[in-house]
């Protein structure tokens, strides 16, 4: 605790948010220093020996590294009751871990769902027709109805009638937003936002007091898509911000799924588009746990489920709250000690991929590092592996 009464590590955190490094260059020198303060406190030669750091990157740490206004938002968000998610904190949603550019932290009001609750996006125009606002609105209340958790970003028109229909069903949802978490944005949706903090969360990788940007909501897309398994293009014209979500789904490896609309109403050209390229169609939760494998009595489990299939894929016994790229390094260490390079090999996954995990792995204490770049499997990995086995 220093001084200012707010924690270091806190700080240090928010001093990174703030950095204006990507989410990759600093996913890589987290992996390389450990933390944010192992990072401030790393000598530039040594900064500058990480792949992909220059100049510009140093320049930035220095500044972040002295930067006041870190604790003025330690402190703001404490006392709004929020709350930063680190990339390495088990309340971390780990579809978002997946990703290569994960944000290393998210800002929170309200709670996350939990690893084992299916998340599934509902997204579209802001200027919805009635019969897009009420299939948005009815969908979110059949899905939470379930027991699925909707996610969407708070924009009025889609967005809003499917946090609002979650809601109505006594269910939980997540928006994502582009702006930062203590900027009320759209003001038109202010009870409603205090509604979502109330029933899930409203979630931000931007720093507190970020005002809202054009740019920051296709940044904002690919975070609703990766914290869930399927996309819902509800209401979508050809240049909806919607379509950039679904592209993001698919680049992401997830389910996208699309409503059907009038050929006569431009606002479903997008949607429209997309089934023609093989996007499934949609008209009911059912046809969501569908597309997905699963059945709507076990959506509680779902990631589990999911996580059950993978392991069986690739072999080993299955530890809940595990990425696919963490379930092969296991796979690999099950067969004995192994040098970074030879899990690279063996795992046939990128290195970038291979260190972010294994670093998540060691964290969780399933990994153990060896001197001389060498990993081996933990005892309590082995052990739950034998109990689950």
């Amino acid at each position: 605790m220093s001084l200012s009464g707010v924690d270091d590590e806190l700080v240090a955190w928010i001093r990174l948010t703030r950095s204006g490094i990507s989410s990759e260059r600093l996913l890589s020198l987290l992996r390389h220093f450990g933390s944010p303060m192992g990072i401030f406190g790393a000598d530039e030669d040594a900064l500058l020996a990480i792949e992909g750091v220059t100049d510009v990157h140093l320049s930035k740490l220095r500044r972040a590294r002295i930067d006041e206004n870190a604790i003025s938002d330690a402190q703001r968000l404490l006392s709004i009751d929020g709350k930063l998610v680190t990339y390495f904190d088990e309340r971390y949603p780990a579809l978002l871990r997946q990703l290569c550019d994960a944000p290393i932290a998210l800002y929170v009001l309200g709670e996350l769902p939990l690893s084992d609750e299916l998340c599934v996006a509902i997204v579209g125009t802001r200027r919805p027709s009635d019969y897009g606002r009420q299939v948005a609105y009815r969908l979110a209340q059949e899905l939470s109805s379930y027991g699925a958790v909707v996610v969407s970003g708070m924009a009025v028109g889609i967005d809003g009638a499917a946090h609002q229909g979650a809601i109505d069903a006594g269910g939980k949802t997540i928006a994502v937003l582009g702006c930062g978490v203590d900027v009320v944005y759209p003001r038109a949706h202010a009870k409603l936002r205090e509604r979502i903090i109330g029933s899930g969360a409203v979630v931000s990788e931007f720093p507190l007091g970020t005002i809202p940007q054009p740019w920051h909501f296709p940044v904002r897309n690919r975070l609703i898509s990766g914290m869930t398994l399927a996309t819902i293009v509800v209401e979508a014209p050809q240049d909806s911000g919607a379509l950039l979500t679904a592209d993001w789904a698919l680049e992401q490896g997830r389910e996208v799924l699309v409503v059907p609309g009038p050929i006569t109403n431009p606002n479903f050209k997008g949607n429209h588009q997309l089934i023609k390229e093989g996007a499934q169609v949609v008209e009911s939760a059912e046809d969501v746990f569908e597309a997905l494998g699963i059945s709507p009595k076990e959506v509680k489990a779902s990631k589990f489920t999911v996580e059950r299939e993978e392991g069986a894929r690739f072999g080993v016994p299955t530890l809940p709250g595990l990425s696919c790229v963490e379930l092969k390094i296991i796979e690999v260490l099950s067969k004995g000690e192994r040098h970074i390079d030879q899990i690279v090999r063996e795992s046939e996954m990128p290195i970038a991929d291979v260190s972010v995990a294994l670093l998540q792995l060691e964290v969780k204490k399933l990994v153990i590092r060896q001197r001389g770049g060498f990993y081996a499997l933990s005892q309590q990995c082995a052990t739950k592996s034998a109990e689950r086995g």
